[in-house]
């Protein structure tokens, strides 16, 4: 499966248009290809936020195919170790690191 079929640009340009979600995914993609588990992930915003809305915004990039988990015990981690998106007359053009 190409990075074109796999990856929906809108999907991609919802999830990262909140700057949780962008912080979070940054995160991930730093400490690729480890998992990180929520607690983990918690403290990159110096538990000024719940796990319940760390929660939140994975599930929201999981469902934009940017992150994966094998279960909250073992953490999550993004798909790639980076992701390229450019624009052009034709909309999306997204590639994979």
């Amino acid at each position: 499966m190409s990075l074109r079929e796999q990856f929906d640009g809108h999907k991609i340009c919802e999830a990262l248009s909140d700057a949780t979600r962008t912080k979070i995914f940054k995160y991930l993609l730093q400490e690729y290809p480890k998992a990180r588990k929520i607690s983990e992930i918690e403290k990159i915003f110096q538990n000024s936020i719940s796990p319940t809305t760390v929660s939140f915004h994975l599930k929201k990039l999981r469902e934009a195919g940017l992150v994966v988990t094998d279960g909250h015990k073992r953490g999550f981690r993004a798909v790639q170790k980076g992701v390229n998106i450019s624009f052009n007359d034709n909309g999306f053009h997204i590639m994979g690191e």
